[in-house]
């Protein structure tokens, strides 16, 4: 039996299996199926098991896992030993499977990891050049930012992630800046809203429950970007940062189930703190100093306001079918919101008040039109 474990997401598994195949959840129902059947035989009849046809290839995708119970992944070898399969190709089993056939089938296991974009010199001149284009008014971010990013140009980070904390003002461009990063390397940026983080219940989440519950490790596993979102980080609970010692360190996470190690990732934790010393009262020493730098966002100032509101507006007018552009007239709109530009704090809100004014003129001229 050939055996190949392959650590990455569902689109990069899909394309070294073969289009025949049988999956891991179809033998386990058919296994359970045959084991529950009862034979009548006469005394000293002898029964013979009928010979298995070969599965030339059996597949696990990740979510397989959880279609089998806890015994069977104990007992991994003994459902596959008890099959007649040529070729085993498994998606981010758990380290238990995973040890269990390292230990029986050594010689036969071919491991692949999923190649993710990473950051070259290219992409860093690009994030140079285009950053101001896409976020308004930070332009010393984005010098902190290429400044953390050449020692992976350069290959000194011997492979360990960039860990990032932005930090300032809610609707400044923290969120926007890491997805603009990932929208570089051409890849769908992972994100986890750590707002939900707050409570106990989620310790399973972060250090492992039963193998078949969602786990961060797990969904990191099956991650499409090497950029990763931390949003509102500040909003964990202080009991689950020793989990992200590791990880920011030297790019494991693992847990009791699965184990990830994340080589030339850029993680990005998001937060509403306003300087470095609050930071640092918040989460204490020892997770403030595995942070490879704290990149500040400043308040907007009006002109960066201004450019962001005459950004909107036209954005949302080339949207408009005809019928409504000749409705909506955009001088008269720029005007109206940069005279009170001096209002505004952060572009989640001038956005909204935007859509809000254009959508109010619309459906007014709608309704008289049609009464």
């Amino acid at each position: 039996m050939k055996i190949k474990i392959y650590y990455g997401p569902k689109s990069g598994f899909e394309k070294l299996i073969p289009e025949e195949k049988t999956t891991l959840s179809e033998l386990v129902i058919d296994y359970d199926a045959k084991r529950k059947k009862f034979v009548i035989v006469q005394q000293g009849e002898e029964i013979e098991e009928p010979e298995r046809d070969p599965i030339k290839c059996l597949v696990a995708y990740s979510e397989s896992y959880a279609s089998i119970s806890e015994s069977a992944v104990q007992s991994f070898n003994s459902l596959i030993n008890e099959s007649n399969i040529e070729n085993l190709y498994l998606q981010n089993p758990p380290v238990h499977i995973s040890n269990l056939l390292k230990e029986s089938y050594s010689e036969n296991i071919t491991y692949e990891h999923y190649r993710y974009n990473l950051l070259d010199k290219d992409k860093f001149l690009e994030i140079n050049n285009t950053f101001k284009n896409n976020i308004i008014g930070q332009d010393q971010v984005k010098q902190d930012l290429l400044n953390s990013f050449y020692s992976f140009l350069k290959k000194y980070n011997n492979n360990k992630p960039i860990v990032l904390m932005f930090y300032g003002n809610s609707g400044i461009g923290k969120t926007e800046t890491a997805k603009f990063l990932s929208k570089i390397l051409g890849q769908k940026l992972f994100t986890k809203q750590f707002s939900m983080f707050q409570n106990i219940k989620f310790s399973e989440y972060l250090f492992g429950g039963d193998h078949a519950q969602p786990s961060f490790a797990k969904e990191l596993l099956e991650r499409n970007s090497n950029v990763i979102l931390l949003d509102e980080f500040d909003k964990a609970a202080d009991l689950f940062h020793e989990a992200f010692y590791q990880l920011f360190d030297d790019g494991i996470f693992e847990d009791k189930n699965y184990k990830v190690k994340l080589d030339n990732t850029i993680i990005i934790c998001t937060s509403n703190y306003q300087n470095e010393n609050e930071i640092r009262k918040n989460i204490g020493d020892p997770l403030f100093f595995r942070f490879t730098k704290l990149i500040k966002f400043e308040a907007l100032s009006i002109e960066a306001i201004k450019e962001i509101m005459e950004i909107n507006i036209e954005k949302k007018y080339k949207k408009l079918d005809e019928d409504d552009k000749e409705i909506i007239d955009r001088d008269q709109l720029k005007k109206l919101f940069f005279d009170n530009a001096s209002k505004f704090k952060n572009a989640r809100e001038i956005s909204n008040l935007i859509d809000e004014s254009i959508n109010s003129q619309l459906v007014q001229n709608f309704i008289k039109k049609n009464s």
